[in-house]
């Protein structure tokens, strides 16, 4: 084969292989993810205070006044799909007059929704329910409304609408609006906020040992694309995928030798299909070293975090001071 069509190739493989690299180390791809969640079965309802008088005799044999009792029985169970049914025959009954009870019905199906994990329903149901009116003096469950309000923004994406709420627990009670702050970065892992909020926080030192446990233990992202780049296989290695390293490894020595033997013999065509396979999979190595490094520190921070959320309970589900 004369120089010219070599340069050809050169030319046609130069940029393909410059994509593959920048597509597949786009410094995004690697940006912690985590997914921290806390069951409400973590915290025990039914041995919690209530925020309301129980209900009179007078209100139990109204038709109204046994299904609210029946929600909020099925609800201290965590029952909570019957607990919602009841909670909304009981709103359809109950006449006008009782506005104390109404508001008690509303917060408890926003809290069975919420607790549930339709925090779109949670948000739907207090936008139109008499609970916009409520203030921490006249509402005896306000704080367990505005953390479930917060929790339910973030969850659903309405960061304004969060932010809104945060600021008028931060009036109201400022600790619980740190912890908040707190649960918030340890959430998303914006560990840059967590070790700002350290230094204020009551539990800074817990804060700032669970920052340190992490940075030590996690893997490096650029480490194990580097260690790929030289060794095919040697990135996931390094993140402790023994096998996918050692195939990694077969696949490109296999591609590289068989590229090498067609060119070696002249089948300049084989060569070209097997070289253009094998950047796929030499560039693609790389990429999957570092996401193996970005999942191996996600499931690492989760566990860590987690750990942390719950034994400091917070956890806006583990926050609620009052049950059903």
């Amino acid at each position: 084969m004369t120089a010219r069509p070599v340069a050809r190739l050169n030319r046609c493989l130069f940029p393909i292989v410059m994509a593959l690299f920048l597509w597949g180390c786009h410094p995004r791809s690697y940006v912690l993810e985590p997914a921290i969640t806390c069951l409400p079965q973590e915290r025990p309802f039914a041995s919690m205070p209530a925020a309301f008088p129980e209900l009179s005799h007078e209100e139990v044999e109204a038709e109204w006044g046994k299904e609210l009792k029946i929600g909020i029985a099925f609800a201290r169970e965590l029952d909570l799909y019957r607990a919602i049914t009841a909670f909304k025959r009981a709103l359809f009954l109950m006449p006008a007059d009782c506005a104390g009870r109404h508001q008690q019905a509303e917060f408890y199906l926003v809290q069975a929704y919420y607790l549930g994990g339709k925090y779109a329903e949670a948000l739907e149901t207090f936008e139109c329910s008499q609970l916009l009116t409520a203030s921490s003096a006249t509402f005896p469950a306000f704080r367990e409304l505005m953390i479930i309000l917060y929790d339910a923004y973030r969850k659903t994406n309405q960061e304004e609408k969060a932010q809104w709420v945060m600021a008028i627990i931060e009036k109201e009670d400022p600790g619980t609006a740190m912890d908040l702050r707190v649960y918030s970065a340890v959430d998303a892992g914006n560990l840059p906020a967590i070790s700002t909020l350290a230094p204020y926080h009551p539990d800074g030192d817990e804060l700032a040992s669970f920052l340190t446990q992490y940075t030590a233990c996690k893997k490096s992202v650029f480490t194990a694309q580097t260690l790929n780049a030289i060794l095919p296989g040697a990135g996931y290695y390094y993140v402790g995928q023994k096998k996918t390293a050692l195939t990694s490894l077969i696949i490109n020595a296999a591609f590289i030798a068989a590229s090498y033997h067609f060119f070696h013999h002249g089948n300049w065509g084989a060569g070209l299909i097997t070289t253009s396979l094998e950047c796929g999979w030499y560039f693609g190595g790389i990429n999957g070293a570092g996401l193996a490094a970005k999942e191996y520190n996600t499931c690492l921070y989760q566990e860590y975090g987690k750990d942390l959320l719950c034994r400091k309970s917070l956890f806006p589900v583990l926050m609620l001071g009052v049950s059903f």
